[in-house]
C-alpha cells in the first residue's frame, strides 16, 4: 500500500484526503488521538490540536514516524476508555477482520470520542477498475472496498453517531491531476459522489443515557403448598 501511494495515482489522491484530514482533525480535541498504519498519509498528525498523538504500525517502516508502536490493529495494547480520537486511513480494507477492529476501537475510544475513518469507494470507476484488476493481486485493487452506507450501518450497531460525510476524488482512476489549494472546494464528489474514489467519514462514540424507573413497592408473598399464605406476622390457614 506504501509503495502505491508512492505512485502519481497515489500521490494525487494522498493530497485530497490529506486536505481533508486537515480539516477535520483541527476541530477535533482531546488528550491522546492513535493513528492506525497511516500508508498515505504520514503527516496526518500534524494539523491536530491534540498534543499525545502516536501511531500504530504493522511492520517496521510504519516506525519511522515517531511515536509509534507495532501492533495489530486487532489487538490493540491500549486500556479501554483511554483514547479521544482513532484516524482509521484505509485501514479496514487492510484488516483481516474490520468487524473486530472496530470493535477494539469501540472499546479504547472514551465516551464522546471520536473516529475518522478513510476508506475506497467499491462503486463507480474505481470500483469497476477493481473489478477487472482484483484478481492480479495488486494493491489497492486486490483489497477489499468497504462502501459508505455499510460502514455507517456497522458503526450504528456500535452506537456510534455518524457526524459527517463526504466523498473524495470525483475522477477515474486513470484521470488525475493535481489541485491547488485555491480549488479546495471541488476536491469533494459534488453531483456524482458515487463516482468517486474514495470517502471520509466522522463518528462519534454515543453515551447510553439510563433513565431511572421509579420501583412499585409491594409486600413480600409467596404462595405455599398447602394452601397456606405467608404473611410478615406468620402463617395463617385458609379456610374454604
Amino acid at each position: 500500500m506504501r509503495a502505491w501511494c508512492r505512485q502519481p495515482l497515489g500521490q494525487a489522491l494522498s493530497r485530497v484526503e490529506q486536505q481533508q484530514l486537515c480539516d477535520i482533525l483541527s476541530d477535533v480535541f482531546g488528550y491522546h488521538l492513535v493513528v492506525l498504519d497511516p500508508a498515505c498519509q504520514p503527516d496526518a498528525m500534524a494539523s491536530s490540536r491534540i498534543q499525545h498523538c502516536f501511531v500504530q504500525t504493522l511492520s517496521a517502516e510504519g516506525l519511522h514516524q515517531a511515536p509509534a508502536m507495532l501492533a495489530n490493529a486487532e489487538q490493540l495494547p491500549l486500556q479501554s476508555d483511554s483514547v479521544d480520537a482513532f484516524v482509521l486511513q484505509h485501514a479496514l480494507e487492510l484488516a483481516r477482520d474490520p468487524h473486530q477492529v472496530l470493535r477494539e476501537i469501540d472499546r479504547c475510544l472514551v465516551a464522546e470520542g471520536h473516529l475518522v475513518a478513510l476508506g475506497f469507494n467499491p462503486f463507480g470507476w474505481w470500483g469497476l477498475r477493481k473489478l477487472l484488476l482484483g484478481w492480479r493481486g495488486r494493491v489497492p485493487w486486490a483489497l477489499r472496498f468497504i462502501s459508505l452506507p455499510r460502514l455507517k450501518d456497522w458503526l450504528s450497531l456500535l452506537g456510534f453517531d455518524t457526524l459527517q460525510t463526504h466523498y473524495l476524488f470525483p475522477h477515474p482512476p486513470w484521470q488525475y491531476r493535481r489541485k491547488s489549494p485555491s480549488d479546495r472546494g471541488r476536491l469533494r464528489a459534488g453531483r456524482w459522489p458515487f463516482l468517486a474514489a474514495s470517502y471520509v467519514l466522522v463518528a462519534r462514540k454515543s453515551v447510553a443515557t439510563l433513565t431511572p424507573i421509579k420501583p412499585r413497592w409491594r409486600p413480600r408473598r409467596s404462595l405455599l403448598a398447602g394452601g397456606v399464605a405467608e404473611t410478615g406476622h406468620g402463617s395463617v390457614p385458609r379456610h374454604g
